[in-house]
């Protein structure tokens, strides 16, 4: 099986088999990051496959060397994000200096524990992402998008600022009640127990 750089490098070639082994692979992920900021199956899979569309038609832009899912799930994250601001679900202030300066959020934290898990561990860790999954699908728009790019994605605060056209302080803003937001729906959740069989 070829490494992505070498499917890549076929795809730019014109070879038809090789992109379409590309999006096989990485599809999943731009669904799940249009999924996460928009919060619809129906809208996630119209911008997928537009997502899909783009990064074909515009391969030759991918830089050589650079990762392929994370390029295709930028594309995903660029058109949620016009597809919310086209519905007015993101409000925008004006753009501040997007220079850093303040604190800095802390970097990302997984959810979930990454030590050694007993299959009884990693049935409730797997309904725990599942509850957080769905949660975030209640927080508001500017809340959720914050949220999953600095938690689930990594991007940081001025990316985060310059994506949603706001400035570095109401970015933060928007991380830390959408945080705070979702740790509340969480703690009203119902916890996720096993069942005996």
């Amino acid at each position: 099986m070829d490494d992505d750089g070498g499917l890549v490098k076929r795809a730019k070639g014109g070879d038809l088999r090789a992109a379409e082994e590309l999006f096989s692979r990485h599809q999943s992920g731009a669904y799940t990051a249009a999924l996460r900021l928009l919060g619809e199956k129906a809208d996630a899979e119209d911008v997928t496959q537009d997502a899909l569309v783009k990064a074909y038609t515009r391969l030759s832009d991918l830089a050589e060397g650079a990762s392929f899912g994370g390029w295709l799930r930028r594309i995903a994250v660029n058109l949620s994000l016009n597809a919310l601001r086209r519905r007015g679900i993101l409000r925008f202030e004006p753009l501040e200096g997007l220079g850093g300066g303040g604190d800095e959020e802390a970097a990302p934290r997984e959810f979930i524990d990454d030590r050694q898990q007993t299959p009884e561990d990693e049935a409730l860790n797997a309904a725990l992402r599942d509850e957080v999954e769905r949660l975030i699908r209640r927080l508001p728009a500017e809340q959720r998008v914050a949220v999953v790019l600095r938690d689930m994605y990594g991007y940081d605060v001025a990316e985060i600022a310059e994506l949603q056209r706001c400035g570095l302080s109401a970015a933060k803003m928007r991380i830390k009640r959408g945080r705070a937001h979702l740790r509340r729906l969480l703690s009203e959740a119902p916890k996720p127990e096993l069942v005996a069989v």
